[in-house]
């Protein structure tokens, strides 16, 4: 099965300044389908730090770490200062959520979330101060540990997903209300993509049969995923979403995809082939079975869901595609939304027949 490529974090750095997305060579490569995010005056920064230090700070480094159409975050350093770094975050709607998202749903304690120290707002910009818990992701230590230790971390990493997704089933009652994170049960699943049925086809994107498929694997996704718990999930749980600092795993990037549904999806996206998780994917068994272990779930029941709830990953990503056209953005990282939207939709046909070959 072909999975479209999709955007990948461009860290460029500048100790004086900014930087922009650019080739190994430094040369500027802007994407002209996708206009990007353009950051706030450097005198509302300083503003926002004097605020938030209640003094002048004096920055030694600065590392842009993404750059897109909707978010703009850089690592700041800072002399003598305590925290002596942050991560500086701007982004626009829907991305603001996130500040909601730190500020009234997540416990650091059991969401394993950064913590965010402040936020402030320009015009539609929203920039929040948040802990810098350094730079390694599961992807860079892919590279740098050997494989007991990765192994090690995907179980430790299994138990903490585990442990969450109990937490947070407990308070959807609690949540809902706030109005914050979208709800998606198996039973929406057939509503959700009879929605996107019709903004394809008011596009005139995919053929009718793949539209239509859409509906037919939504259906598929509901019933295997039918008898499972809801709870609080991420949404986008990519190795590269996952921080490792001092032997303690933390989860970054909450955003437009954290809902509450079925939790199952988490799992899916952290152990499926794809870029964003890399070699990862190798200590899936130990992650699933870590998982399993500490919620208590049957090894086999899950193992014959995953595949459903990778499906409704992906899915959920063609939703987000759908969004971003929705608001006028046509452009993606990787080329225009348009094309990124048939081939997506083109994957998950080949994902429902491998699906009902299954059954």
């Amino acid at each position: 099965m072909t999975m479209p490529a999709e955007d990948q974090h461009n860290p460029t750095e500048s100790k004086t300044g900014l930087s922009n997305p650019s080739t190994r060579d430094g040369r500027e490569v802007p994407n002209p389908t996708l206009d990007l995010l353009k950051p706030v005056p450097e005198e509302k920064l300083q503003a926002w730090l004097l605020e938030f230090y209640g003094k002048e700070m004096e920055l030694t480094h600065r590392q842009v770490l993404r750059h897109r159409d909707l978010s703009y975050v850089e690592r700041l350093q800072f002399r003598d200062a305590l925290p002596a770094s942050l991560i500086y975050k701007q982004v626009l709607p829907p991305w603001d959520i996130e500040q909601d998202l730190h500020e009234r749903i997540l416990i650091p304690s059991i969401s394993n979330s950064p913590q965010l120290f402040m936020s402030a707002h320009l015009g539609q910009i929203t920039a929040m101060l948040m802990e810098d818990l350094g730079p390694d992701n599961l992807l860079g230590c892919l590279e740098s540990e050997d494989e007991t230790r990765i192994k090690g971390v995907a179980h430790a990493l299994g138990e903490e997903l585990a442990k969450m997704h109990r937490s947070y089933s407990y308070r959807t009652d609690e949540l809902l209300p706030l109005g914050i994170l979208r709800s998606l049960s198996p039973i929406d699943y057939g509503t959700t993509a009879e929605a996107m049925v019709e903004k394809l086809s008011l596009w005139q994107l995919s053929d009718r049969e793949n539209r239509l498929n859409l509906v037919r694997l939504a259906e598929t996704i509901a019933g295997a995923l039918a008898g499972e718990p809801i709870s609080l999930s991420h949404g986008d749980l990519y190795a590269e979403n996952i921080v490792l600092r001092q032997n303690k795993l933390f989860l970054i990037d909450w955003s437009w995809f954290a809902m509450l549904g079925v939790p199952l999806v988490d799992i899916a996206t952290i152990t499926m082939d794809h870029p964003k998780n890399q070699s990862f994917t190798r200590h899936k068994d130990t992650l699933i079975e870590a998982y399993c272990f500490e919620s208590g779930k049957s090894e086999e029941d899950v193992r014959q869901a995953l595949p459903h709830a990778e499906a409704l990953s992906r899915l959920l990503f063609l939703d987000w595609l759908l969004e971003r056209k929705t608001r006028g953005i046509e452009g993606t990282t990787v080329g225009p939304v348009n094309d990124l939207i048939e081939r997506v939709v083109e994957e998950l046909a080949e994902r429902l027949q491998s699906l009902t070959a299954r059954s």
